[in-house]
Parts: structure tokens; sequence; C-alpha cells
């Protein structure tokens, strides 16, 4: 739907004139508002993306139209890598989101290692799907603020910028399940919510949170494998 053109449009700065993808600098950042698409099922894989600013929600769509967020993807995180040539799932940013576009062709210069993103995005896929498997909804949603935490190590409130209906549609709940869980992650002086939106994250107790979110040996595994793997094809 938009793959094309997304590229097109978003690999210029404003008052530059349109280039095609063959023609994509590296160095041009592609700014974009809340709920922006980026690219579609079922569109040719142009491009892979880093994230500067912001977030982007990587999702599909069941038969029944209901939406299933795959992952969320920060400041520094790459996304867009394919297996093949076609797109088999949806991009758009989350909130005000910067993003750089490289060419994803075998004579495209990407200065990342491929392998690893792949081996890592599988670790994070194996990991969710242990947590939403083996885990309450309050553990599921103490983990995905552990998880936004982890990206904000060193401060003390941090902007989540998804809202309660991403989180559950990531987390496999319903809104109302995720609003109790912030209520009682609230009640038990883990964490506080402030801001209009109720986004932004003062943690309390950031032992608390980890004590609900204790991974399992079998996730720990999971990232053992991809990092053991992942090392053996640098030898």
């Amino acid at each position: 739907m938009l793959q094309d053109h997304a590229i097109v449009k978003h690999t210029t700065v404003p008052g530059h004139r349109h280039r095609a993808v063959g023609q994509t600098v590296r160095d041009q950042s592609i700014r974009l508002k809340a709920d922006e698409t980026i690219y579609s099922e079922g569109e040719h894989a142009l491009a892979i993306y880093q994230v500067e600013a912001g977030a982007v929600r990587i999702y599909r769509l069941t038969t029944s139209g209901q939406r299933y967020i795959l992952s969320f993807c920060g400041k520094g995180e790459w996304f867009g890598l394919e297996t093949g040539n076609i797109r088999t799932d949806f991009a758009e940013a989350v909130c005000e989101t910067s993003i750089r576009p490289f060419r994803a062709n075998q004579n495209a210069a990407v200065p990342v290692d491929l392998l690893h993103i792949a081996l890592m995005n599988l670790a994070k896929a194996q990991h969710k799907q242990l947590v939403i498997t083996e885990q309450s909804a309050l553990k599921r949603v103490a983990a995905f603020v552990c998880e936004m935490a982890e990206r904000h190590p060193e401060d003390a409130e941090f902007d989540m910028m998804m809202s309660r209906s991403d989180i559950a549609d990531y987390l496999g709940l319903t809104v109302e399940t995720v609003a109790r869980c912030f209520t009682k992650l609230r009640e038990k002086r883990i964490l506080r919510l402030n801001g209009r939106l109720q986004r932004s994250v003062r943690l309390l107790d950031r032992n608390g949170l980890m004590a609900l979110t204790v991974q399992s040996s079998s996730s720990r595994s999971v990232k053992r494998f991809c990092v053991r793997n992942y090392l053996e094809t640098k030898r």
C-alpha cells in the first residue's frame, strides 16, 4: 500500500525533491507522526530501518481483523528485516518518531550485522511467547514495564509511549485488564504513573518489579542459544 510511496517520500528531506529507493542516502532521516504507516503486509521489502527517536510497533492482522503486536522497537533498534522480498507484517510509528532507512539488497552497505539482528529478534520473540504462556496478566504487564525500564537503565522515570490498547494487543490481554494490572502495581507501590495519558512511569520499587518478572530457565536458555549461535558464526 504505502511501501514504495513511503520509501520515496521518506528518503527525502524538507525542500528536496523525491528520490527513488536506489538513490537513498543513508544519513537522511524520516520523521513520522503518531500512527503513521511505514510499510504494510504484502509490499516489497525495499529497506530496513533503525529507530533514531520515538518508537515503532510491528504487528500482524488475524483473519478476523484483530491486531496482534509482535514487538516494539525503540531508539537504536532495527526493524524491517525479512526472510524474503515481501513484507509479512505492518510497521507504524507509536508516537512522533524518527527513523533512518537503509536499502535492503545484497549490494547495499548496512552498518550492522544482519545475522545479529535476526538472532536477537528470535530471542525476543521466544521470550515474549514464554511470558504470555507462563505468566498471569499481572506478571505480563510487569514484564512489559520491566522491558521498557531496561531501555532506560539510568532513569527513575521514563515515557512508555505505548497506549493501553498497544500494550493489550502486545500481551494478549484486554484494555480493561491492562488498566487493572497497572492499578495493582500502583497499589503495591511498585510504580507511579504520571502525565495526561498516564504513560510516564516512575519506578518506586525496581526490585519488587523484578520479583514479579523472574525469567524462567527456558527463557534464559533461549537467549544463550541465540548468542552462542551468533558467536559461532563469527569464528
